[in-house]
């Protein structure tokens, strides 16, 4: 970057080139690091301890992955007994995905870890600084994802026979 950070100018495809360079070597690191053995599992968990029980098919959309890996994540989860399947109240045909009491430990206990590690990885930083972190990138968070969502809306406008847009 330029150093000049209070500057209004737009930053130029080298800065963003460098600033997603670093961002993506962030990933990789985290990747990295992590001692669980299965990444997917834990994100279905989290993510199954957050929103409450629901369908095996809400939480591949959720996660943005496909339903037979959510299906193989899912299976592992049951097997360990931190996910069990109920029926679902409202369509009895279906079944929902519901954390045990083993499993809101096990996630309790992942979140206690990263948070150890993540205390003790900025340590040497200010607080003001680590605010200031946490509010950035929650809001680079909302943007990418309203935008993901934008990208995905379906278009409106005429098309030509293999479905692309007609301009």
């Amino acid at each position: 970057m330029n150093g000049d950070e209070s500057s209004g100018t737009p930053l130029t495809d080298e800065e963003y080139s460098e600033l997603g360079k670093t961002m993506g070597m962030l990933f990789q690191r985290i990747m990295r690091s992590r001692k669980e053995p299965e990444g997917g599992q834990v994100a279905a968990l989290g993510m199954l301890a957050k929103c409450g029980p629901v369908r095996s098919s809400d939480l591949a959309k959720n996660l943005f992955l496909d339903q037979s890996t959510v299906s193989r994540h899912v299976a592992h989860l049951e097997a360990d007994g931190l996910v069990e399947k109920v029926a679902d109240v409202s369509d009895r045909r279906a079944t929902q995905l519901h954390v045990t009491e083993l499993g809101q430990k096990h996630i309790q206990d992942f979140w206690q870890k990263r948070i150890d590690a993540m205390r003790e990885g900025f340590d040497h930083w200010e607080p003001q600084d680590l605010r200031t972190l946490s509010r950035l990138m929650t809001r680079y968070v909302e943007d990418f994802s309203a935008l993901i969502a934008k990208s995905a809306e379906p278009k409106n406008g005429p098309t030509t026979e293999d479905g692309t847009e007609n301009d």
